[in-house]
Formats: C-alpha cells, structure tokens, sequence
C-alpha cells in the first residue's frame, strides 16, 4: 500500500512538473508587442541603418539621413524572453554608434540618440516634478557662440494685440539648457499654440534672429512641440533644436503616447 501510494505522488509531481513546463514554454511562445520610438539627429556623414535584434529597417522605410532630425516609430512583435537590443550603425564607416538592450518588460520603449560634431550628445533630463513641467533645449549652432533668448510668440487674428512669453533668456549654443514651465495666458491651449511660433532671437532682442540672420532658420511652429496645455503638470520635455538648410529643425526627446496633437 505505501508503495502504491509512493507511485501516486511521484506521478502526481511528474505530471504538475510537466503541466507548469508546458505553461512556461507557453507562456515564452506568446506573440508579443512592444511599441519603440527612437528620437534624435544624425550629424555623421552617412545614413544610418536601425535594427531590433536580428530585424534590418532599410533606408527606403526607416533610416535617418546625414544632417536630419526625425522618429522611428514603430511596433515590434516577439516571441520569447532573450534579451534584444536596438542599434544604429553608421551605413558609410560601418561602426555601431549605438546599442541598446530593449526593456525586459512593458509594452511601450523610448530612445534618444544625438550625433553631432563627432560625438554623442547626452540626454539627462531631470527628474519630474508632479507640480510644474520642465522644458530642456539644446542647440546645435556652430557659426558664432553668441547667446539668444527663447520665446513663444503669437498675434491674434481678430484684435492684431500681440502676445510673447520667455521660455529661456542667454542661452548657449550646444548647452542644455532645462526651466520649469506650466502653461501661461494667450498660450495655454491647443488653439492658442496652433497660432504660436517658437522664436530664437539674439539675447535682448526681438527682432534680430539668432541663427544666420535668418527667420526661417530661426522661428518655427509651436504646434509640433507638444507645448504642455491647460492645467497639464509632471511632463519632462527636451527638445534638440538645430537650423537646416531648408528651416529650423528639432526632435521631441520624450514619449508620452497618450498626448497628442
């Protein structure tokens, strides 16, 4: 009889053993989803090639072009608990710049990576504060190093009143520069910001733009900064804001996929 009963628990174990294996490897073969954003500029020579693990997005859909800002966007199925990385390798030099381990967990991941003046520019914003929002700006200018003022610059359509508001004054070229901001009169909502442009202007001025002279080198919508709107507190946001050939370009340097424009 004990012997009997001896059996019974033996394969009693080796079927709960099998059951909770069967569960695991079930559980590991589940198709997966993350959503991955990586944010930055390209200030090498060549494009860049963006893989995650052993997945190639070619230059036709996904890549970033010498001298250009932008977002990689995209959702990444797996299978699996190995641990997968995000790189960006230089398609001219062939050198990895980049590579980063995917998190082990969650569903939504962000990168940043800025590449400029041969080295990599380091993004460490501060901490969040539940009760004010913080803004970050970093400019690559490289002409002069004369410092210029930020500023959110709106005129009303119905009255002509004009409206401005210092986000930074004397900042540096190729310097973070971070301020606490929550949303303030005549640039507090989608509407008001739709009308807006960020202004970059020599320091103590207004009408004297600070990059080349130019104001389409200096100025750009404020729609597309994602400003904080209405009683909006507790986001960190850094922008990389560089002029281009063709405008001033910038890159948003944070994820919050639950705003939108």
């Amino acid at each position: 009889m004990k012997t009997i009963t001896h059996i019974t628990r033996i394969v009693t174990l080796a079927l709960l053993c099998s059951a909770f294996g069967a569960c695991k490897k079930e559980k590991q073969d589940v198709e997966r989803a993350m959503h991955i954003v990586l944010n930055g500029y390209n200030g090498s020579a060549g494009p860049w090639q963006i893989a995650i693990d052993t997945v190639k997005y070619t230059a036709n859909n996904y890549s970033y072009n010498p001298g250009t800002t932008g977002t990689f966007n995209i959702v990444f199925p797996y299978r699996g608990e190995k641990e997968r990385f995000l790189t960006i390798t230089d398609t001219d030099t062939k050198k990895v710049l980049y590579s980063k381990p995917l998190p082990q967990s969650g569903s939504k991941a962000a990168f940043n990576f800025i590449y400029a003046d041969g080295r990599i520019v380091e993004v460490n914003p501060p901490a969040a504060d539940p009760a004010l929002n913080r803004l970050g700006f970093y400019v690559q200018y490289s002409i002069d190093n004369a410092p210029f003022d930020i500023s959110m610059y709106r005129k009303d359509a119905t009255t002509g009143q004009e409206y401005r508001y210092y986000l930074a004054k004397n900042v540096k070229p190729k310097t973070w520069v971070y301020v606490d901001y929550l949303p303030v009169e005549h640039f507090s909502t989608t509407n008001d910001l739709r009308a807006t442009d960020i202004c970059f202007t020599k320091a103590g001025t207004t009408d004297q733009w600070a990059f080349e002279d130019t104001e389409t080198k200096s100025q750009t919508s404020a729609f597309g900064f994602l400003m904080p709107v209405n009683a909006e507190k507790g986001l960190v946001q850094p922008y990389f804001v560089v002029p281009g050939p063709g405008g001033l370009l910038f890159s948003r340097l944070f994820f919050y996929p639950e705003r939108s424009l």
